[in-house]
């Protein structure tokens, strides 16, 4: 595997959904960290009645199984279009609020529907939402940081799949006085 595919597939976590992944994909990317972890989470929709624990990053949501780590899902911020809370049926926790998470990947839509089965416990909401908020509105400097650096050696670095047209000399960077 090249370089240039090595790279590419360590930058899919906060853009990709993936269900039943390796363990391997599981484990944090670089410059992903890990903001709350909840245990007795239920996946309501995907998994109704299995609890799980669910991890939440500046990256993405990932839930886990309790019973089996083989089940379990990862929902990369970018992939998200809405989230809100709404009545949901549990076999866990029967009628309840949850966390709704409308997403779009490939094409397709999917929702996710999260149940916390701990008891008047908003955090599950309230940290989600958050998180979301600020991944959000800060995509542009995520993308400079996560992606990586702009300029390496004083030469543009070229993203996959990018191509330079035209080079017009003199054109200086004020904020680095750079040409």
């Amino acid at each position: 595997m090249g370089s240039a595919t090595k790279e590419a597939d360590n930058e899919w976590h906060d853009k990709e959904i993936r269900f039943d992944i390796k363990v391997e994909q599981l484990v944090l990317r670089r410059g992903e960290f890990v903001i709350d972890s909840m245990s007795s989470i239920e996946d309501t929709k995907g998994n109704n009645g299995e609890s799980g624990e669910m991890r939440i990053t500046n990256l993405r949501l990932i839930w886990v199984s309790t019973a089996n780590y083989k089940t379990n899902l990862s929902i990369g911020y970018g992939s998200v279009i809405n989230i809100n809370i709404r009545t949901a049926n549990s076999r866990l926790r029967g009628t309840t609020q949850a966390l709704y998470v409308l997403t779009k990947f490939n094409g397709s839509r999917f929702e996710f529907i999260f149940t916390n089965l701990v008891r008047d416990s908003p955090r599950l909401f309230t940290t989600v939402q958050a998180v979301f908020r600020a991944y959000d509105t800060s995509k542009m400097y995520r993308e400079l940081k996560l992606r990586g650096a702009v300029i390496k050696d004083k030469e543009l670095i070229i993203l996959p799949e990018a191509k330079v047209f035209n080079k017009i000399p003199g054109v200086w960077n004020l904020s680095a006085d750079q040409v």
